[in-house]
């Protein structure tokens, strides 16, 4: 019989967009989302939710002018020096239609979220247009933030972009145009001060490196061969500098692939596919979220053994979980899987999906959809090395698990 994860789930009263977990506390999860601009009833928010075992509890919410649009991403940015407690949150959400139809669109806002039980708010710091002359019809679609990086990406526009900026002052730092919308986003950082984006569209993925001193040109690393059913990149999350998850859509709903890249460490050199697995169902995935549960270290810095975990979703409201192995065998940085771990019934059109970080003994998968739900399912750890951690599980266990190695425990 396939495991069951426990589940925890609300239902607001505005379609949800997209989700973020608080680094520092992964019993708290933000949602937000909406109805658009000048729809009836319908508001546009962001939630604060506190997940307990078996139950989510609305902390705080922030309802926005419904003359504006919809939230459609979210991201916990990195707090400013001598802020002191409060959280930075970064959403986008389009300016309304008076202000977007003369040329002004300050598609990206920087909230203040006062974590403190009893005074908990969220308020707006600044707002920030990073797309360049962008129309009436382009929003902010993706969003990303790694350490001091982040990246963003327009979609439904003309020009489509993706605009890089430092995630503590939302400051600009590169704007790259693309032939087509990105499908999706992500960052690593690979050195002090160095950072790698990867983006999908298509058949095609493509590697950005950039650093203190110099941004190199956009590098397409794989192509989907041609022939046949191709099937079309979804979703891309980094493992760790030289690794790549990918999930892929085969057309007409024939199933997803799930792939795992080797990324070249040259110019002249092309991604490999280093480990595979697929849902062979009639389904498309529609979000990916991977999770380390290992300590925290410098993610540029030479990885130990891991096991990955990677939730997909798909449109049949399912989640599958697999579990994705690295290890060494002489010199050589191995993976192993992906393994199918379960595969989770959740409900409505998932729009989003997240991993907090360690929260005792397991980690918290956060799952949004147009159908204004909110789950969280608790995935289960085991504690793994001599003695490491031993004693961290009490308390309230909110923070990164620092000195565990987590691994699954449904395997």
């Amino acid at each position: 019989m396939a495991p069951s994860l426990p589940c925890a789930s609300l239902e607001l009263d505005y379609p949800l967009y997209a989700l973020d977990f608080d680094p520092d506390d992964g019993s708290r999860l933000v949602v937000g989302g909406g109805g658009g601009a000048g729809r009836s009833g319908v508001g546009n928010k962001i939630t604060v939710l506190e997940a307990r075992t078996d139950e989510l509890l609305v902390t705080t919410e922030m309802e926005l002018s419904r003359d504006e649009d919809s939230v459609m991403s979210l991201a916990f940015a990195p707090p400013l020096q001598g802020q002191g407690k409060p959280a930075r949150l970064l959403a986008g959400v389009n300016s309304g239609a008076e202000e977007v139809s003369r040329g002004v669109n300050q598609h990206l806002r920087s909230l203040t979220l006062d974590r403190r039980c009893n005074k908990a708010r969220i308020t707006e710091s600044s707002r920030t247009a990073l797309f360049a002359k962008p129309d009436s019809d382009v929003y902010q679609r993706l969003l990303r933030v790694v350490g001091p990086m982040g990246a963003t990406a327009s979609a439904m526009g003309r020009s489509p972009q993706i605009a890089l900026f430092e995630a503590a002052k939302v400051r600009a730092r590169g704007l790259l145009e693309l032939p087509v919308d990105a499908e999706d986003l992500d960052l690593v950082q690979t050195g002090e001060g160095e950072f790698c984006l990867a983006f999908c569209y298509k058949f095609e993925l493509h590697l950005f490196r950039l650093s203190v001193k110099t941004d190199r040109e956009p590098r397409l690393v794989y192509a989907v061969p041609e022939g046949g059913a191709r099937p079309a990149f979804r979703a891309v999350r980094f493992l760790m500098p030289g690794f790549l998850v990918a999930v892929l859509n085969l057309p007409q709903r024939k199933g997803v692939l799930l792939q795992a890249f080797r990324l070249p460490s040259s110019t002249l050199d092309m991604a490999t596919v280093a480990a595979a697995a697929s849902i062979s169902r009639n389904v498309s995935a529609t979000a990916l979220a991977v999770a380390d549960p290992s300590p925290s270290r410098q993610p540029w810095t030479k990885p130990d053994d891991a096991q990955f975990i990677m939730a997909v979703a798909s449109t049949d409201s399912s989640i599958s979980l697999f579990s994705l192995d690295h290890h060494y065998a002489s010199s050589l940085s191995l993976l192993s899987g992906p393994h199918p771990v379960c595969t989770v019934e959740a409900s409505g059109s998932i729009t989003g999906l997240a991993f907090s970080t360690p929260v005792d003994d397991r980690l918290n998968l956060g799952c949004v959809s147009l159908q204004k739900r909110v789950a969280v399912y608790g995935v289960p750890l085991r504690e793994e090395g001599k003695g490491k951690g031993k004693g961290k599980g009490k308390g309230k266990g909110k923070g990164r698990g620092r000195g565990r190695r987590g691994g699954l425990c449904l395997r």
